[in-house]
């Protein structure tokens, strides 16, 4: 289960300065495959936790407002095309750290940011991580004054309305003990009042959360409710109806709260009856490893769908709705099927129309017999779908549907190409139609690229790319551009050599091409193929793409963004040494190319001195005496002595 860095402890220092950016004077563009760094802030200030929020005015629209940093917030598209954020842990008007409760609204044509309700401070409770109690109103009636209390990892929907709807999440009492909620709420954006719709208004005295009320399989009824919980997915149904999956809480019993108890349980909300149904997935979670309370998957045959089918327990999970209408679900933290808990890499399809799950791709067994691993990701050749791509294991990413109707993925705490369990800036592809990944972008290894390149605000560019995070948010606007906000990550500082958790508040847009086909940039060329030579060669490096950027590097290793941009020829003049001169091309519209490689080797020949004798003492010849000679070898070979002076003494 994902902590919050903000609550944990963590270390921040000072990151070049203090920035917080918009749009306001700049002219906003875009380009297919490129991110943009669109406001927000690109540093990290010591000793705050993130970046303090720029709230504005209530209700009015403005260039210098911006959400504090955050992880686990709430969003959600409306019907307009705007995007909506609520709460999360994270920093306030003052800088403060809690649990939020801010509503904001976010307009992608004007790129402004509107502070909508909520506080702008997590208030004072007594807790190191405080948060500020809701405001519930009658149940089924809104009210101006209506507000969820603050929280995070909460779940969220956008039904056939435009309304927007949020259950459960995590937040503090004002001892410190942590509390779970099952509260349903709906947000009209046309009158900007929420109404609190089902589950208790009463948190757990004594912390923990409250049991669900599941009733018959497959019925809907007025007195269902999931159980209290965090990290769940959701998604809406063509009908406008929504979809609760799993999470981190509580199933059916009303023993007391079992840290980490992973739910597999699939709901269905109608808004037109306001009533629950349980559609699948245990009602009761066994508690038979020491690590918590566990369900297992059953995953059936690989890419075929069964009544019997139903993932494993699992939090921090990621969720698509494609164009047909089906659900995706994508790893988390979680149950394999040997009852491992791990980060999961697996991908399920689920059909509403026959209630049926399918598992599609990825493992079912994280690998070893340990607890807490997860599968490398295999990423293949940047740009390229094949059946054997596949996201390493990790919760905590975020998702987009493009117009396509293609999955895409970014992000989250998990693996990479090599095994290694961290944070991830990888972009991703899946073609539901092929069933293939795609690695798009980002790094498929924790280094130096994935620290992050913003770029110039507001301009695309084929270098920028996210830092790493997870527990960011994503929105999709009308006009099939990806959103991307906040989160939690590492950040590396040079001058320590060290990594440190913060929370980000940056906020960046993706433009996929209106294509569901890529290309590569065509791969570099040289002007002097490669080979020996008896003399000193200048060798060009050119692209067929008009502006591509070319990287390259000549220590063996291959170009990333970060190796040296190509600007003048390159001298190559090592007598007797293999130089390689490795290169990628970089384009916009473009997936990077693939790596050109050209070896070289100087191999000048050999030439005989010409000597000039000046004696420097008056009688050279006697013996301890000395000559000096000026010898001039032209060119400089193997075994010659370079032009200069030399000196012998006289015997």
């Amino acid at each position: 289960m994902r902590k919050h860095s903000l609550q944990s402890g963590f270390l921040l220092v000072p990151l070049f300065g203090f920035a917080i950016l918009s749009l306001s004077a700049v002219a906003q563009t875009s380009a297919p495959n490129q991110w943009t760094w669109m406001g927000g802030s690109n540093t990290v200030p010591w000793p705050a936790r993130g970046q303090a929020g720029v709230y504005g005015t209530l209700g009015t629209p403005a260039a210098g407002n911006i959400p504090g940093s955050r992880g686990g917030a709430t969003r959600w598209t409306d019907a307009s095309g705007n995007l909506w954020l609520f709460g999360g842990g994270g920093s306030d008007a003052a800088g403060h750290t809690g649990y939020l409760n801010d509503l904001w609204e976010f307009n992608p044509s004007t790129n402004e940011w509107t502070w909508m309700g909520g506080s702008s401070t997590v208030g004072s409770n007594g807790s190191d991580f405080p948060s500020l109690p809701g405001v519930y109103g009658t149940l089924g009636t809104p009210a101006a004054g209506n507000i969820p209390g603050g929280r995070s990892d909460a779940a969220g929907w956008t039904d056939g309305k435009g309304h927007l709807w949020l259950f459960g999440g995590l937040s503090t009492l004002p001892d410190g003990v942590e509390v779970w909620f099952n509260d349903l709420w709906e947000f009209n954006p046309s009158n900007n009042e929420w109404a609190w719709m089902g589950g208790s208004n009463t948190p757990s005295a004594s912390g923990g959360g409250l049991p669900g009320v599941y009733g018959a399989l497959g019925t809907p009824a007025a007195g269902n409710n999931p159980g209290s919980r965090m990290e769940a997915v959701t998604w809406t149904d063509n009908s406008g109806n929504l979809w609760l999956f799993g999470g981190v809480g509580y199933d059916s019993h009303t023993t007391p709260y079992v840290l980490n108890t992973w739910l597999n349980d699939l709901w269905e909300f109608n808004p037109s009856t306001s009533e629950w149904a349980w559609e699948g997935g245990s009602s009761t979670v066994p508690c038979n490893t020491p690590d918590g309370c566990v369900q297992s998957g059953t995953y059936g045959t690989l890419g075929t769908p069964a009544s019997g089918n139903i993932p494993g327990g699992r939090s921090g999970a990621v969720s698509w709705v494609d164009s047909g209408g089906h659900f995706w679900l994508f790893g988390g933290m979680g149950i394999d099927s040997n009852y491992n808990i791990g980060e999961l890499n697996d991908l399920w399809e689920f059909n509403p129309a026959t209630n049926e799950w399918a598992w599609i791709s990825g493992s079912s067994a994280v690998p070893g017999t340990q607890s807490y691993s997860g599968d490398s990701g295999v990423y293949g050749t940047l740009g390229t779908p094949a059946a054997t791509n596949v996201p390493g294991g990790r919760d905590g990413g975020v998702s987009w549907t493009d117009k396509s109707g293609n999955l895409w993925l970014f992000g989250g705490g998990g693996y990479d190409a090599n095994g290694n369990d961290n944070t991830l800036n990888d972009l991703w592809e899946f073609n539901p139609s092929t069933s293939e990944w795609t690695w798009m972008g980002g790094s498929s290894t924790f280094d130096t690229d994935s620290y992050g390149v913003y770029g110039s605000l507001g301009v695309p560019a084929v270098a920028n790319v996210p830092v790493s995070r997870s527990a960011a948010v994503s929105w999709t606007d009308s006009t099939g551009n990806f959103w991307l906000f906040g989160g939690e990550g590492p950040f590396y500082v040079p001058a320590s050599g060290a990594y440190f958790a913060v929370s980000f508040n940056d906020l960046w847009r993706y433009q996929p091409s209106a294509s569901s086909s890529f290309t590569n940039a065509p791969a570099p060329t040289f002007s002097v193929a490669a080979g020996t030579y008896t003399s000193t060669q200048t060798v060009t490096i050119s692209d067929a793409v008009p502006g591509a950027t070319i990287y390259y590097t000549t220590d063996g290793s291959i170009p990333t963004l970060n190796s040296t941009q190509y600007t003048v020829p390159i001298t190559v003049s090592l007598y007797s040494t293999t130089e390689t001169i490795h290169a990628i091309a970089v384009a916009s519209g473009y997936f990077n190319s693939a790596v050109a490689s050209a070896t070289y080797v100087i191999d000048l020949p050999a030439s005989s001195a010409t000597v000039t004798t000046i004696a420097s003492s008056p009688n050279p010849s006697r013996t301890g005496e000395y000559v000096t000679f000026t010898a001039t070898v032209l060119p400089v070979s193997a075994g010659a002595t370079p032009a200069g002076t030399v000196q012998f003494i006289v015997g």
